[in-house]
């Protein structure tokens, strides 16, 4: 019985949504939470590796011809975006993208030797925090400053939904292949285990946009040349 409803699920559900939709598609945003896999360690990271690898295979990119994008489109642009780049300070921004860019080596691999341009980038397209910094065992640590959602813990503290919290958040390591290796991804005096805080969206003024991060390098990447 089960045998039977997933491939009716495949038959009438998935493969017309893949057939109308996806197959359409000429620009590609691929979001990755690299800071979960992270947190879970480098068993899941592989996991996460080959499941990128194994995705971006389902789409038909490469370099889009005029006719081409009128009876076959190509996913000619492909964005890996890391998320939640507001959990981390941005000083470690640019240590995000790299490990972002060893997770998705092959798939990008694939999509450049194709003909299409890709990019890889940390955003976070609503910001939940801001960045302070703060004293710690006669040192000064980058931080950042938010509400943690109600329920939250850290370091034996359960957050309410109203109360600000500073977190440190550690420091990525500079070689992107020593999370996969499964090397200390903190430093050891932050104290930091990266089970990191789920934060509450910014307030905003009415009608105003919330605050993000290169939310507008990733659109201009993505539609950019259609638009000038």
């Amino acid at each position: 019985m089960m045998e039977r409803r997933y491939e009716a699920y495949k038959t009438h559900v998935a493969r017309p949504f893949f057939r109308d939709h996806f197959a359409r598609l000429d620009r590609q945003i691929v979001l990755v939470d690299a800071l979960a896999a992270l947190n879970a360690g480098p068993a899941a990271l592989a996991d996460l590796e080959n499941a990128l690898a194994e995705t971006t295979r389902a789409f038909r990119v490469g370099r889009a011809s005029w006719l081409g994008s009128i009876f076959r489109p190509r996913v000619d642009r492909v964005l890996f975006a890391a998320t939640k780049a507001d959990h981390l300070h941005h000083t470690s921004h640019d240590r995000l993208e790299a490990i972002l860019r060893a997770l998705t080596s092959r798939a990008i691999a694939r999509a450049e030797g194709l003909g299409a341009g890709v990019d890889v980038i940390a955003l976070a397209a609503v910001r939940a925090t801001r960045e302070a910094e703060i004293s710690h065992a006669g040192e000064t640590l980058p931080a950042i400053i938010g509400v943690p959602e109600k329920g939250e813990r850290l370091d034996g503290q359960v957050f309410d939904g109203v109360a600000e919290a500073a977190v440190f958040p550690g420091q990525l390591p500079e070689d992107p292949q020593a999370v996969f290796a499964g090397e200390a991804l903190a430093s050891p005096e932050a104290d930091a285990d990266w089970r990191f805080v789920r934060f509450r969206p910014p307030a905003t003024a009415p009608g105003a946009p919330p605050p993000h991060i290169r939310l507008d390098r990733a659109l201009q990447f993505l539609f950019g040349d259609k638009l000038a």
